[in-house]
């Protein structure tokens, strides 16, 4: 067995991160394949395939505006389909702004940014009137990173009120942990797709809630998002620190 091969396998047997090399077979670890099966389904994620360097973001997330149906596999809502769309508005100066519906009330706006990472500085919940920003902005999909690799982040967040944007109700800090955890066979309803999976994973405080908390995605080249789990109520998450987690897969895309 090669050197590389060698140090990599045993990166992988001790629990800590690993980059990898382009074309490497990075088994979804035991850790989140469980929650994944629990949240998503037992046979949404198949076989680890191998995988490469993000060379272009978009790719993983085009920048167009579509309506996707995802089916809801977990929480109150298991079983309904909801309607979302990445979307587009414009800026002075014609440059454009992206927002994506993480669910009917949630929505993460997105900005793409020198050298082509894509990033989310705010999600706003339309259904409790808040709105959460993250100072530096959450990673959505960046370039340049390498298969099991991981970045850390330290973060201000403040919650501001829809209906008083001055108001600043609540703010924290949290610290995190951004990682490229390979690419994975998954199928969902909407067909089978080669998708990268990242984690986001952070904890801290805002407010009063001590917060705690891991997000998935998994992005199909040229699609996007096929699948996800996140929080569906950003007040009761990060006020309150009640669990809204929520998973929800592809069901179809126009």
């Amino acid at each position: 067995m090669r050197t590389s091969s060698l140090a990599l396998l045993l990166l992988l047997a001790l629990g800590r991160p690993a980059v990898a090399a382009d074309g490497a077979v990075l088994p979804l670890p035991a850790a989140d394949q469980q929650e994944i099966a629990s949240i998503l389904g037992p046979n949404v994620v198949g076989q680890a395939l191998p995988s490469k360097t993000i060379t272009d973001a978009a790719a993983y997330f085009p920048l167009v505006e579509k309506t996707s149906v995802f089916q809801v596999t977990s929480g109150e809502k298991a079983g309904t389909q909801q309607t979302l769309r990445v979307a587009k508005g414009k800026r002075p100066g014609g440059n454009a702004a992206w927002r994506f519906e993480l669910s009917p009330t949630l929505a993460g706006f997105l900005r793409e940014v020198s050298g082509g990472d894509l990033m989310m500085p705010a999600v706003s919940d339309s259904g409790e009137g808040v709105i959460v920003v993250t100072t530096p902005a959450n990673p959505f999909v960046l370039e340049g990173m390498a298969p099991g690799e991981s970045r850390s982040l330290t973060q201000k967040v403040s919650v501001n009120y829809l209906d008083d944007p001055t108001d600043q109700r609540y703010s924290g800090a949290l610290t995190g942990t951004y990682t490229y955890v390979g690419t994975y066979q998954l199928t969902v309803p909407a067909g089978s797709y080669p998708a990268l999976l990242v984690r986001l994973k952070y904890a801290g405080k805002v407010g009063p809630a001590n917060t705690e908390d891991t997000a998935y995605y998994f992005f199909a080249p040229g699609v996007g998002v096929v699948a996800m789990i996140s929080q569906e109520d950003v007040e009761a998450f990060w006020i309150i620190h009640i669990d809204t987690t929520t998973g929800k897969v592809l069901a179809s895309s126009q």
